[in-house]
């Protein structure tokens, strides 16, 4: 159970402060030069990560956030936010606060999310990130906006290590919601700027069950092996989303490891189970506003075997 009870102000300070896991960061393009298609980017914490880290150091019910609009002189509004904490051996709460203008793109929203940002650094949340040098990148067009390109992920976590590394500092485990959608030395996933227009067909294999290729999603078969490699993927939750004009399936995967990503296959897939085993994986990382999830082209499956 995670509390600060047991946990000094000095405890939760050293906690809140630990630098973030490659994983869980997110990489913003600061400045772009398009003649060069290059740019520079920086790090950034999420709130979702801000909140994990709140809730892991002194637990859900010990912190809590307030917002005020903050009427400025200037073109813009904007938005402060107040992160408080609970002493126990205090007996009272503690907060510490920072603001942000409206962003230019859902400005009020942008406004309370960059505010909370800032008031999470006065607690030493992600403050680590203020000692990096931007990276140079190389960068690709998206719409009207350039972007960093995908494959230059590795790029960036090796420079965040190494800026710890230089400052005698360990990333804390991987562990928030950013970390569970992002793959690990994965270079070769990468996002595309459009889903497939068909099903996903399945790879043959010779051990798991296979997908056929031109099988309707009922008739999928699945077998229970004696033996059989080790999975890439074991579903732990399935939903079918419906949608007003398409319907998806969502999932849960969890790897060797135990980490959890989320992952979408097109239309409905009644064959897919929790506890079933995924080999020969097709996907592509995709990312929408900042939710990162894998899109699944084709897998094949395999029952879990009953203990």
């Amino acid at each position: 159970e995670v509390n600060n009870v047991q946990k000094d102000a000095e405890t939760i300070k050293r906690e809140l402060a630990m630098p973030f896991a490659p994983e869980d960061l997110e990489w913003r393009l600061q400045q772009a030069f398009e003649d060069k298609q290059g740019g520079l980017a920086v790090p950034f914490v999420t709130n979702r990560a801000i909140q994990d880290r709140l809730d892991d150091t002194v637990g859900p019910e010990n912190w809590h956030n307030d917002f005020k609009p903050w009427h400025s002189s200037g073109k813009k509004e904007a938005q402060i936010c107040g992160i408080s904490i609970y002493f126990e051996e205090r007996k009272e709460w503690v907060t510490k606060w920072d603001g942000a203008e409206d962003s230019d793109i859902e400005p009020i929203k942008g406004g309370l999310s960059d505010s909370m940002k800032r008031a999470a650094v006065h607690w030493g949340i992600g403050r680590v990130l203020y000692k990096m040098d931007a990276v140079w990148v190389d960068i690709k067009k998206r719409g009207r906006s350039w972007v960093i390109r995908d494959d230059n992920r590795p790029k960036l976590d090796k420079a965040y290590l190494d800026t710890l590394a230089r400052l005698h500092l360990t990333p804390a485990k991987a562990g928030g919601l950013q970390s569970q959608l992002t793959p690990r030395n994965d270079p070769a996933a990468s996002r595309q700027d459009t889903p497939p227009a068909t099903q996903p067909q399945g790879k043959p294999t010779p051990q798991p069950a296979r997908r056929p290729q031109n099988d309707a999603p009922n008739t999928s078969k699945t077998i229970t092996l004696p033996q059989r490699p080790r999975a890439e993927f074991v579903i732990a939750d399935v939903r079918v989303q419906k949608g007003m004009s398409s319907t998806n399936t969502s999932l849960i995967l969890e790897d060797p490891e135990g980490k959890r990503a989320l992952a979408y296959v097109q239309g409905p897939h009644p064959e897919l189970k929790p506890g079933m085993e995924l080999f020969n994986v097709k996907k592509e990382l995709k990312q929408q506003d900042s939710v990162v999830f894998y899109l699944l082209h084709g897998y094949d499956c395999a029952a879990e075997q009953a203990a």
